[in-house]
C-alpha cells in the first residue's frame, strides 16, 4: 500500500508545484497591469500638481503687474499712458522656471453707448479708459494655457489735461459693427500718433495738443481694408481744442475681390475695367475697378451686395444705360473673401478694309459711347483690341454697349472712325474702315 501511495503523493506535489508558479506568474502579471496606470496616474497627478504651482505662480506675477500698473495710473494717469501704452514683454524666473509676461495698454471704449467712440462736447462727459490685460504663459511637463488677468483703469478726476484736447475715431464695417483691429494716423504735420481700434471699432488720442489734425487709415497698415467709397487709405480733418474731445466716423471694412474665370471675359475686364454698382456708392453708384491681374478689388462688402458689368461706361444715375445691363443680377459679397463672377461679353469678329481692300496689320481701337448717339461716357478713351491678318480680320472680345471703332495704320494715323455701333452680347460682326 505504501508503494503505491508514495508515487501518487510526488505526482500530486509536482502537479501543485505546476499550478502555485503558473498562479504566480498570472498574479504577476495582473499586477503588473494594475500597475502600469497607477504609476501613469501617478506622473500625471505630479504633472497637474507641478502645473497647478505654475499656474499659481503665474496668476500672482499677473497680479503683482495689474497692481503696479494702477499705483502707476493713480500717481500720473497722463504719464503713465504715455509711457505704457502698447505691448511689452518681459520674464521672470522663479523656482528654477521661466515666465514670459506679456502686457497689453490700450483704451477700451469705456462706459458710453456702443457705437458713439466717445463724445462730441466737455471733458466732464464719459470718455474711453484704460484696459491693461497681462498674459503670463510657462513651459511644462503638460499643455497648459497661460494666465490671462486684466483690468480697467478709470482715469481719474482731472486726468484729461485742461491744457490739451483728445480725437475718438469710431471705424463702423458694412454690418454696421465696430471694425476691430484697424489702425489709425492722427498726424499734425510734425508728429504722428498711431492708435489701434477695440472691438467696438473705436480709437482714442488723449493729450493732443490744440490744433489740425489729420486722421487717416493707411493702406499700408491695413491691406485689403477699403471704405464706403472704395478708396483704402481714408483721410478726414480734426480739430482738436482745450480741454474737448473731436469725434469722427468711418466705414472701413476688409474689402470683398471678384474672380474671373472665362478667359475673353479677363481680356475685357483687363482692357476696359469691371464696373461695380451699388446706388450708395458716391459719383452715380458706380465704380470701376482695374487690374493686372485676377482677382479684382478691393471692393467694400455692400450687404446689398453689387450690380456688375465688364467696360466703364455707365449713367451717372448708377443704373445701366443699356438695357440689356438694367437685368444684371445682384452679387452678394462677403468681406475679406473672392466671389466668382461671369460678366457677360461679345465675340467680334471685325473686317477691316481700306477703299474697299483688306486692310492688314491695322490696328482696330474700341472707344465706348453711351448710347446710340456717340453721347461720350466717363472714360471714353480709345483701347486698342488688335492688330488686322492679312485678310484684314480681327477676333476680339468687347463689353457689352456701344462703341465707335477706330482703324489705326502701323504710323499711328487714324484711318476711319466709325458711327456709334450695339454690342449686344453673344457673337458680332463689325465692318470698320472705308
Amino acid at each position: 500500500m505504501r508503494g503505491t501511495t508514495i508515487p501518487r503523493l510526488k505526482r500530486l506535489s509536482r502537479d501543485d508545484d505546476a499550478f502555485t508558479v503558473v498562479g504566480v506568474l498570472i498574479a504577476a502579471s495582473i499586477l503588473v497591469l494594475a500597475l502600469i496606470p497607477a504609476s501613469q496616474l501617478l506622473e500625471k497627478t505630479l504633472g497637474v500638481s507641478a502645473s497647478n504651482r505654475s499656474r499659481a505662480i503665474a496668476a500672482s506675477i499677473a497680479t503683482s503687474v495689474l497692481e503696479l500698473d494702477r499705483t502707476l495710473a493713480t500717481s500720473n494717469f497722463a504719464q503713465f499712458v504715455s509711457s505704457n501704452l502698447g505691448t511689452t514683454t518681459t520674464t521672470q524666473s522663479v523656482n528654477g522656471s521661466t515666465y514670459t509676461v506679456s502686457t497689453l495698454v490700450s483704451w477700451s471704449s469705456g462706459t458710453f453707448s456702443s457705437g458713439s467712440c466717445g463724445t462730441t462736447s466737455s471733458k466732464t462727459y464719459n470718455q474711453p479708459v484704460i484696459e491693461v490685460g497681462v498674459t503670463v504663459s510657462w513651459t511644462g511637463s503638460l499643455q497648459t494655457p497661460p494666465q490671462y488677468s486684466n483690468e480697467i483703469l478709470t482715469p481719474p478726476v482731472g486726468a484729461y489735461s485742461s491744457t490739451s484736447g483728445n480725437i475718438s475715431i469710431g471705424i463702423f464695417n458694412a454690418q454696421g459693427g465696430g471694425s476691430s483691429g484697424v489702425s489709425v494716423e492722427a498726424t499734425n504735420g510734425t508728429s504722428t500718433t498711431t492708435a489701434v481700434t477695440d472691438a467696438n471699432g473705436c480709437a482714442f488720442f488723449p493729450f493732443l495738443p490744440v490744433g489740425t489734425y489729420t486722421i487717416s487709415l493707411p493702406s499700408s497698415l491695413n491691406p485689403g481694408y477699403v471704405d464706403n467709397t472704395n478708396n483704402p487709405s481714408p483721410t478726414a480733418s480734426a480739430g482738436v481744442t482745450l480741454g474737448n474731445t473731436t469725434s469722427l466716423q468711418f466705414q472701413y471694412d476688409k474689402g470683398a475681390f471678384f474672380s474671373i474665370a472665362d478667359s475673353n471675359a479677363l481680356q475685357v475686364a483687363s482692357k476696359f475695367g469691371l464696373t461695380i454698382g451699388n446706388s450708395t456708392l458716391p459719383v452715380g453708384g458706380a465704380a470701376t475697378l482695374t487690374a493686372s491681374a485676377n482677382p479684382f478689388g478691393p471692393a467694400f462688402p455692400f450687404t446689398s451686395g453689387y450690380q456688375i458689368w465688364l467696360g466703364s461706361c455707365y449713367s451717372l444715375s448708377g443704373t445701366p444705360i443699356y438695357p440689356q445691363l438694367s437685368q444684371v443680377p445682384i452679387t452678394q459679397v462677403t468681406p475679406g473673401a473672392t466671389t466668382s463672377i461671369t460678366p457677360t461679353y461679345t465675340s467680334g469678329t471685325f473686317t477691316a478694309t481700306i477703299l474697299g481692300l483688306p486692310a492688314s496689320g491695322y490696328t482696330i481701337n474700341a472707344i465706348p459711347v453711351a448710347d446710340s448717339s456717340g453721347t461720350a461716357c466717363a472714360n471714353s478713351n480709345p483701347v486698342p483690341l488688335g492688330t488686322t491678318d492679312s485678310s484684314g480680320a480681327l477676333q476680339a472680345p468687347i463689353p457689352v454697349g456701344y462703341f465707335e471703332f477706330q482703324l489705326v495704320s502701323s504710323l499711328g494715323v487714324v484711318a476711319s472712325t466709325s458711327s456709334p455701333m450695339a454690342s449686344n452680347g453673344g457673337a458680332a460682326s463689325y465692318a470698320v474702315g472705308n
